[in-house]
């Protein structure tokens, strides 16, 4: 089962990485039941790799498998059942209701739209059905596990990943309104910043790292909220950093060194720039108070990941340190690679807040809606002076004697 459950892990992130090289340009659609977009290889590619970190059991690959039918499919009833598949396949009650939530949302959508065809069922998307799907979202990251700190119980990464896909790709359907836009930012600020707190204040390291998924997962959401290709540029740097540390479980141990470039603290690293493009996507919106959110929960998150450094080396742990500065490092081409055919290929359902665009050796820049720069992320030459958010993190780490 482990020798199987690695071969269809490994072959499915290989072929998704394949299938970049086919969408770059534009989707394939197939007789309008199959539609392959950025999304859908993106989306197939992390699940691939968070499925290493997982053990070999039948209801991964079934999880994987309704997941490839969401992703894949051009028709709302086939997005409907691969949501529910995956719920089914997961050992967690709540994420069983959320996938039939978050299924029941997209079926009101094809119910009341002209077509059950995905690209143009945009009349059947009305407040009802996105409050099924975000309720679902809300379910499947874990968020009903708050009352339970300090101790919560282990997240599904693959349904948490899902639950995330399927908000984002209602921008597949069309547009949201403000208000949709606004209860994701409420949604996802409140989610990122309890857990973010709930991890600065747990004492024991795994609990700490549960937390610390969630807090990604609250300010992926908001992300998304921002309805903009610099929105979907976090989401995605987001999905990598939480997937660089599901892979290494920091939690487990760690050198020091190792334990900070994880943590998203070092300017440079993956997690940093992660931090930095969710700030960014709310500062291109416009919406300045939200980014304060989103930095005080970025703070809390690089100092509860510092705090939690156990100071055993271990070879994954160390690894892993070395490929979030290299992903990080390499992020304006990682972006315009893995993440811009996402929001080309979205673009329908964006608005016009901003974008995220590499721009040579000063990293990337956001621009808002004015065309406007609203944000800089550092290049090589720029890391050092853009390292006050880890400093402070440290600072603060140091006075409360813990590292």
């Amino acid at each position: 089962m482990t020798a199987l459950h690695w071969l269809v892990s490994g072959s499915v992130a290989l072929g998704s990485i394949a299938g970049f090289t086919l969408i770059q340009r534009q989707p394939v659609q197939l007789f309008s039941v199959i539609y392959i977009d950025g999304l859908s290889c993106f989306t197939l590619l992390i699940a691939g790799l968070l499925m290493l970190s997982l053990p070999g059991q039948w209801r991964r690959i079934g999880q994987l498998v309704a997941l490839g039918l969401a992703m894949f499919s051009g028709h709302l009833m086939g997005i409907a059942v691969g949501l529910l598949g995956v719920a089914i396949f997961s050992e967690r009650w709540p994420n069983r209701i959320a996938g039939a939530v978050m299924a029941a949302g997209y079926g009101l959508i094809g119910f009341r739209a002209t077509s059950w065809h995905l690209l143009i069922s945009g009349n059947g998307l009305n407040s009802i059905s996105f409050l099924l799907v975000l309720a679902g979202v809300v379910m499947m990251v874990g968020a009903l596990d708050l009352p339970a700190a300090p101790l919560p119980p282990s997240v599904d990464p693959l349904a948490t990943v899902t639950g995330l896909v399927a908000l984002l790709r209602l921008f597949s359907v069309g547009p949201w309104n403000l208000g949709w836009q606004l209860a994701a930012f409420v949604v996802g600020g409140t989610l990122g910043v309890g857990t973010a707190w709930y991890a600065l204040t747990s004492s024991d390291p795994f609990a700490a790292e549960e937390w610390i998924t969630r807090s990604l997962s609250g300010l992926a959401i908001i992300a998304i909220g921002c309805a903009s290709s610099a929105g979907v540029v976090a989401t995605g740097l987001l999905f990598g950093h939480l997937t660089v540390r599901r892979l290494t479980q920091p939690a487990a141990g760690t050198s020091r060194w190792a334990g900070w470039l994880l943590s998203g603290a070092v300017p440079g690293t993956l997690g940093f720039v992660a931090l930095w493009s969710a700030s960014a996507a709310v500062m291109a919106a416009g919406v300045a108070a939200l980014a304060v959110v989103v930095w005080a929960t970025a703070l809390l998150l690089m100092v509860a990941g510092g705090r939690q450094i156990q100071t055993a080396r271990r070879l994954a742990s160390t690894v892993g340190a070395g490929v979030s500065l290299g992903l990080g490092i390499a992020a304006p081409a990682l972006s315009r690679w893995l993440i811009r055919p996402i929001s080309d290929q979205l673009q329908g359902g964006l608005t016009p807040y901003g974008a995220i665009e590499p721009w040579g050796w000063a990293g990337m820049l956001a621009f808002d809606a004015g065309s406007r720069i609203a944000a800089t992320a550092p290049g090589v030459v720029l890391l050092l002076l853009m390292g006050l958010i880890g400093a402070l993190a440290w600072l603060i780490s140091r006075w409360c004697k813990w590292v």
